[in-house]
């Protein structure tokens, strides 16, 4: 990259015609722009100079959320450079410090500065703009958050990093202060990074549903929150566990604020086929080596006049630079109860999406039948194919004597009684008006829901038990929950 083009005074316009042709090219990151976020001030804009003036199509503010800082630059791009280079504006959360599990206290700030340092470099370069910013915190339901705004006044940009500095969980997700065992159970609540102010998981979804609605979002892309075997490996079945945990924190957020979230393969996509242009993948490995650079330079304070990184990049770096894979659950086919919760594992795969799924048996007491309901990988077989009756009752189409029945904790098939309250069922339809989908709650007479319940996890990153959510009942929630909606094939 020139960096003369990035130089205080100096300013490149981006002409209309050029402009409609990125937004074009960039789909979804293109549409009516909603009103300026508050607490942004004149700094606040949703596409280039000359797009405002006269392109009536405007850009969707997008929000990051990642784990780590450089998890944006490996494996959401180049989906965040199109969006900044289009003139979008973007805020990027991380939740973790990225510490790394580095031993004593001295030598983890520094390598945490790095990382902060290198990742401010490389949306720099993404925006065309030069390396200055301004330390801007901002205050997230009354904690105050770590933040930087992109200020080369120059240019045309709004982009902001914040850093929630929570400790690195390591890929088995081991550490004491980790988001996995902070969704787990295991711990109540977690400690920052460099603070003892403990977050419990109410209040770091509290602060960081404040920071989405301070960003004025209208979208957020995060990594896959549908992975559950954690370690680090280039095998395509595990990922980070931070990964992990933290993108399903950000859907969670999401759902109960009606933003779209679109999730992207981490570790997973290492050994999948390379699906970037030649071009985008010089494009990311332009950011990938900005980044490098800064976070090297860092360390020996020579940024001065620091160049891209010229050296080889280390393996799995090299392996991403030409990858970019969006984790999409497939639509529902007829008959097929999808879950919003998918599961991917050490043995069932890449393929996330999770069928309700009926076992059925012969009855001790008559001709009808009894069995089980669980969720389990789509597979297409008969035993999760579904019909919803006029009169309420959910049926599996292998067997029409049985009936899927609320009990008092738990969901399984009987045989169907007329009349009976626990074999009633509402379909509830997803009511929202910006983010708009075909999806379900299924609650019961006692107006508890299915609930799809992940948070029992495999013990080991290669285990074969646990493949999938358990199917339970619960509160259905008074704002929405990926846990309780379902996607019907009908």
């Amino acid at each position: 990259m020139d960096r003369s083009r990035c130089r205080p005074g100096r300013s490149r316009r981006v002409p209309l015609t050029v402009a409609l042709v990125v937004c074009a090219l960039l789909g979804p990151a293109c549409a009516a722009a909603p009103d300026a976020a508050p607490g942004r001030g004149a700094a606040a804009r949703s596409s280039p100079a000359a797009v405002h003036a006269q392109d009536p199509r405007q850009c969707r503010r997008t929000l990051v959320g990642v784990a780590h800082p450089d998890d944006d630059l490996f494996f959401l791009n180049p989906e965040i450079r199109r969006t900044v280079r289009a003139g979008c504006a973007v805020d990027t959360v991380y939740l973790t410090a990225g510490d790394g599990g580095k031993k004593g206290r001295v030598r983890a700030l520094e390598y945490v500065d790095r990382r902060e340092y290198g990742v401010r470099a490389a949306y720099a370069e993404m925006a065309e703009a030069a390396n200055r910013w301004e330390r801007a915190d901002v205050q997230a339901d009354g904690v105050r958050v770590k933040s930087y705004r992109l200020a080369d006044h120059a240019r045309d940009t709004d982009v902001r990093l914040t850093f929630l500095d929570l400790h690195d969980g390591l890929p088995h997700g081991g550490q004491p202060n980790s988001l996995l065992r902070l969704f787990d159970g295991s711990r109540q609540s977690i400690e920052p990074f460099e603070s003892t102010a403990g977050y419990t998981e109410d209040r770091l979804l509290a602060v960081v549903s404040a920071l989405v609605r301070l960003s004025g979002a209208v979208r957020i892309l995060t990594m896959d929150h549908d992975n559950a075997s954690f370690a680090f490996g280039l095998g395509g079945r595990v990922d980070h566990s931070d990964h992990g945990i933290g993108a399903r924190y950000f859907r969670r957020v999401g759902y109960a604020l009606g933003i779209p979230v679109s999730s992207y393969l981490g570790y997973t996509m290492t050994p999948l086929q390379a699906n970037l242009t030649p071009g985008e993948s010089a494009e990311k490995d332009e950011v990938a080596r900005w980044y490098l650079a800064n976070r090297k330079c860092r360390a020996t304070g020579t940024c001065a006049n620091v160049s891209p990184y010229k050296g080889p990049l280390q393996k799995d770096w090299s392996l991403w630079i030409h990858r970019q894979y969006q984790q999409v659950h497939r639509a529902p086919r007829a008959g097929e109860i999808l879950g919003d919760i998918g599961r991917t594992t050490f043995f069932t795969g890449r393929d996330p999406a999770q069928c309700l799924h009926a076992t059925t048996g012969p009855s001790h007491t008559g001709p009808s039948h009894t069995g089980t309901a669980s969720i389990s990988a789509c597979d297409g077989s008969t035993g999760q194919k579904w019909d919803r009756e006029h009169d309420g009752t959910i049926r599996p189409r292998a067997d029409r004597g049985s009936c899927l029945t609320a009990l008092a904790a738990a969901v399984r098939l009987e045989p169907c009684a007329h009349g009976s309250p626990g074999q009633r069922w509402t379909a509830e339809p997803w009511r929202n008006s910006t983010w708009k989908r075909t999806a379900w709650r299924i609650s019961g007479s006692d107006g508890r829901c299915l609930y799809q319940d992940d948070r029992r996890l495999p013990a080991r990153w290669n285990d074969r038990d646990r493949q999938s959510p358990v199917l339970t009942l619960a509160d259905c929630g008074t704002r929405p929950l990926p846990e309780v909606y379902w996607r019907w094939g009908g």
